[in-house]
């Protein structure tokens, strides 16, 4: 049974800034290597439990803009791991394969108040909706995992996120691990408290796969972009869109496949290259 899990590092207990990976202070690099080891903890927490409520495979996905934000050397052997830039799909690997979906380190969607570094994809957008319906990247998650049948199960990170989820999708398994009280600030709990949190949490989601319906979007999908400043050329909109206001902008998609193809350049063509991990050959 293949589950497949997404990370971000905003909802890892501990973090309270933003990334920056272009300050080379000493400070700066202790703190990214500390984050790195709290979400490879919480990661391989989360697959401990998974395995132990019955999977049979994880796939990790290091999600985070720098795309190699875990630190490997503190991770369960079991997982697989997709890291690094220019990816040919946001989420490679989710497919009708994988009997479920969730995430460790989520964090709330752009404008919710009170949540700790609450964004959208990027902190330029104000707000996605989705057939009017205002999504952050777990919900997103959620829908691209709906459009093959795969119910998003698992959700850890802010407690804000954690509501997110918990009202956009019935039944699903939370593990607050903190609570943000701003956007710069949040009440945390401590590494060994949050790890075992969410090892009980991702094996109890395990319980709930054939409860849980997948999310799904109806198509056609109107998609509108609303960004904080003013970068849309009404006289030049971009490809495959239109320009309602130089904040905002609007396109249809047949799906949500198509769609992020669509925002993002990926090659709706694109498949990947089916393997069997060495370990699992019993090599």
């Amino acid at each position: 049974m293949k589950f497949y899990l997404m990370t971000d590092l905003e909802g890892v207990a501990g973090v309270y800034l933003w990334e920056n990976r272009d300050d080379t202070s000493l400070e700066n690099h202790e703190r990214r290597c500390q984050q790195r080891r709290w979400l490879a903890e919480e990661v391989s927490a989360a697959v401990d439990g998974l395995y132990a409520g019955g999977a049979t495979e994880v796939i990790v996905n290091d999600g985070h803009g720098a795309g190699y934000t875990i630190d490997l050397d503190h991770m369960d052997p079991r997982a697989e791991v997709i890291n690094g830039l220019d990816r040919p799909f946001w989420l490679p690997y989710l497919d009708e394969s994988c009997a479920a979906t969730g995430i460790v380190g989520g964090h709330a969607k752009a404008g919710t108040e009170g949540a700790c570094l609450w964004h959208t994809m990027g902190a330029s957008i104000r707000e996605w909706r989705f057939n009017d319906m205002a999504l952050g990247e777990m919900g997103l998650q959620a829908a691209t995992a709906g459009h093959f049948g795969v119910p998003f199960v698992l959700c850890t990170g802010d407690a804000w996120a954690c509501k997110e989820m918990a009202d956009l999708i019935p039944g699903v398994v939370t593990a607050p691990v903190k609570y943000g009280t701003s956007r710069l600030s949040a009440l945390h709990c401590s590494p060994e408290e949050s790890c075992r949190r969410i090892r009980q949490a991702a094996e109890k989601a395990m319980t709930v796969i054939d409860q849980i319906e997948p999310f799904k979007l109806d198509s056609p999908i109107h998609f509108v972009d609303e960004r904080f400043e003013p970068i849309f050329d009404e006289e030049n909109p971009p490809e495959g869109f239109n320009v309602i206001d130089a904040h905002t902008r609007e396109t249809e998609a047949a799906d949500i496949i198509e769609l992020m193809c669509k925002i993002y350049g990926y090659d709706p063509n694109w498949r990947p290259l089916e393997f069997t991990p060495a370990w699992q050959k019993g090599q």
